[in-house]
This record gives C-alpha cells, structure tokens and sequence, in this order.
C-alpha cells in the first residue's frame, strides 16, 4: 500500500512498477502483479479492477498502518519543511488528475474537498520541487 500510493502520487509507469515489484518480491509472481499494479495500485486500467485510485495522505497511512511512527512529517500537514509527503502528494495528485477523475462518483467527496483548500497552489509549488531533487 504505502510503495503503490507513493508511485502513484508521484506518477511512475505502471508497467514499470509492475515489473519491479515482480522481481523485488519473492511473492511478486507475474501472473498477479498487473492485477495487482496496474489494477489496484495504480489505477492505470481506468477503473475496471479498482472503482477509485488507491491514494491516500499521510492521515490515512498513519491511522491504517504504523508507517508513521516516529517519522518527523506531520500527517495533518500539507505545506513546510514538516508537512508529510504522503499529505502534500494525495493533494497534487488530486489536482493533477481532478479533470480524469471528476466523473467517478466516488472521486466526487476529495475532489469537493480539494476545491475547499486555500493552500493547493502551495502545495503544488512544493511537490513540484519536491519532484525536482
């Protein structure tokens, strides 16, 4: 989950993925990894295995996993030097893919929510630099 929603907030090939994780696992058998990759994680098949991309911020991943223990970001925070990457990436991704998604109802609450942030050309600022490393 946490190496899927990373890729896919910061827009890696799927195809790409799918072969990493293929090879860089010992239970990544080829025959479940596209399902799985491209499908699930990625989003890349348009909808037909996942109804909605499996992205998610750094509150989610916190409250879902232990990923975040004793991380020095802050989940709750989308801008500065301690805002999670996670937090700061869900909202660029949004952005950047709010025209691809606004059809699916299920894309309806997050991207409702989006249009609410008073931050997002910040945040969009930031992950931009945070891409140009």
């Amino acid at each position: 989950m946490i190496l899927g929603n990373h890729a896919l907030q910061r827009g890696y090939q799927p195809r790409e993925l799918t072969e990493w994780f293929a090879t860089a696992f010992v239970d990544g058998f080829p025959w479940v990894m596209p399902a799985n990759v491209i499908g699930m994680s990625q989003y890349a098949d348009g909808g037909i295995v996942g109804t909605k991309p499996y992205a998610a911020g750094g509150a989610y991943l916190n409250r879902m996993s232990d990923h975040c223990r004793g991380c020095e970001f802050d989940p709750k925070k989308r801008v500065g030097a301690d805002a999670c990457p996670f937090t700061a990436g869900y909202w660029a991704f949004l952005e950047h893919n709010a025209d691809r998604l606004r059809d699916n109802p299920r894309m309806r609450q997050p991207l409702n929510s989006l249009a609410r942030l008073s931050d997002v050309d910040a945040v969009i600022d930031q992950e931009k630099r945070r891409l140009d490393f």
